[in-house]
């Protein structure tokens, strides 16, 4: 997969749950540390195709050098709700930086994979993606400025 496509070490591991207030204790025991947490209101998103306005409550903290997010959907249509109903509290996604999101998300979209939600706030582009060589499995591209 990181050699197919060049992308390089995750930088994330993001777990979906039904309220990052109650995740919290249970994260921060597994990987140590403390988390905070933040509210994103109001951010506009293409969620398979359709146009979407949700608000997320976040939770971060690290392990290992890695970031971990809690992902807690308080209204819209985000993926991670019907990821919920089907599977529970869990991984959803691990996340990728890139140079070029549009560029790598097309290659991916080329080989198979399926583009299921994407969003830009100012400079920075985003996205999830089903990758049938990984079962399924989601994955986070995402570019940020230098």
């Amino acid at each position: 997969m990181s050699a197919q496509f060049g992308l390089g070490p995750i930088d994330q591991l993001s777990f979906a749950v039904p309220s990052v207030e109650d995740a919290l204790p249970r994260y921060q025991s597994m990987f140590g540390g403390g988390f905070t947490a933040m509210d994103v209101p109001g951010m506009e998103v293409v969620v398979r195709g359709q146009p979407e306005t949700v608000s997320l409550r976040l939770g971060f903290g690290s392990t290992a050098g890695l970031e971990v997010e809690l992902v807690e959907v308080v209204s819209g249509g985000w993926p991670t709700v019907p990821w919920i109903a089907e599977h529970g509290e869990g991984l959803h996604h691990v996340r990728y930086p890139v140079d070029d999101f549009a560029g790598t998300s097309a290659e991916m979209q080329a080989a198979g994979c399926t583009l299921v939600m994407e969003g830009h706030s100012g400079p920075v582009s985003f996205g999830y993606l089903e990758v049938p060589a990984l079962n399924g499995m989601v994955i986070e591209l995402i570019q940020m400025p230098s």
